[in-house]
């Protein structure tokens, strides 16, 4: 009894491998649908890994512009620290120059 069990999953196989299934289950007829629902069943599949792709590019350019303000905010913050008069008189002074804040005021000419 095992090996007519045997013999009948191993003819059932053959005829899956062989696509005569279609033939005796009297489906032939249908087969053009039956490919086109595979087909559908690939496009599917196939739009479902590109809009996955595309959703974990757009997650990892959020990051991205998460870490680039953070940068931004840093250089902005350390610009503002060096607009400070003080500041720039202290970097004028460790590079050596004779610059600082003028006795005089600027003089304006008006236009007549």
């Amino acid at each position: 009894m095992g090996e007519e069990k045997k013999n009948r999953l191993d003819g059932i196989l053959r005829s899956i491998g062989r696509g005569e299934i279609l033939f005796t289950l009297k489906c032939d007829r249908f087969f053009p649908h039956i490919v086109y629902i595979f087909f559908l069943i690939f496009l599917v599949l196939l739009l479902n890994l590109m809009i996955e792709k595309t959703m974990v590019k757009v997650e990892e350019n959020k990051q991205e512009i998460y870490d680039l303000k953070i940068a931004l905010t840093h250089k902005n913050t350390e610009l503002i620290g060096l607009e400070k008069l003080s500041t720039v008189q202290e970097l004028l002074e460790k590079s050596g120059s004779d610059l600082g804040i003028p006795d005089d005021p600027a003089v304006f000419i008006k236009k007549r």
